[in-house]
């Protein structure tokens, strides 16, 4: 009586191979399936900024118009003679004045005192 005691091996060493090959393609396809989510997610974030960034250069557009209108000189003087703004004359005393010297390229300020004499 002839008897085999190894009649059913199985071959681990290359099933091992092709279960890690296996793992690791499948690991690859998650990450890029991953990558890809991330990438759109990423993309419509940017896009959202953008248009954010877009209608706030649109309202900053817009103030800087009316802060050009309210500040021109009809609107002020529109404003004035309806009593809104009232003007009152600059004193001498609060003027500085700046003295050009002709021995120097630099400028002296001269300042009066509170009695108006001038300060230097």
């Amino acid at each position: 009586m002839n008897r085999q005691t190894n009649d059913n091996v199985l071959p681990i060493g290359p099933l091992m191979r092709w279960l890690v090959l296996v793992a690791f393609v499948g690991l690859l396809g998650l990450c890029y399936v991953h990558m890809k989510n991330k990438l759109k997610v990423d993309g419509d974030r940017c896009r959202e900024l953008e248009m954010a960034i877009k209608l706030l250069d649109e309202k900053l557009q817009v103030a800087g118009n009316e802060i050009t209108r309210l500040t021109s000189r009809p609107e002020l003087e529109r404003r004035r003679q309806e009593g809104l703004i009232r003007m009152v004359p600059v004193q001498d005393s609060r003027l500085n004045r700046l003295r050009v010297q002709t021995s120097a390229l630099a400028a002296e300020p001269v300042v009066r005192g509170p009695d108006g004499e001038v300060l230097r």
